[in-house]
């Protein structure tokens, strides 16, 4: 089986900055499946928590306009799914082979 990592290591990848403002703007657009995926990155990784306050408050809008959606239930059983992060051993690389093996 071969995997596209190595693909990260390459010099001819371009890095590309995570602009709050375009996702600002975007949020309104999502799905309530990707705003939670979203949350439970930030929960996850501990990062871009401006972006999951805005998905949150993006899901209790459409709660209070008779959306149904479980985010609840599902940003926790989202995250519960992941696995541990151990950091004093940390390597995306194998958090990220782990999560793929999960959703098969």
């Amino acid at each position: 089986m071969t995997n596209n990592f190595d693909e990260l290591d390459s010099p001819e990848m371009e890095y590309k900055h995570l602009d709050i403002e375009v996702v600002r703007k975007m949020v309104p657009t999502y799905s309530s499946q990707k705003l939670c995926e979203m949350i439970v990155c930030d929960r996850y990784f501990g990062c871009y928590r401006e972006i999951a306050v805005m998905c949150m408050e993006e899901l209790a809008q459409r709660r209070t306009n008779g959306d149904t959606f479980p985010f609840e239930k599902t940003i926790d059983e989202s995250y519960k799914s992941l696995p541990e992060l151990n950091l004093n051993n940390f390597n995306i690389r194998d958090i990220l082979q782990q999560a793929i093996r999960n959703q098969k």
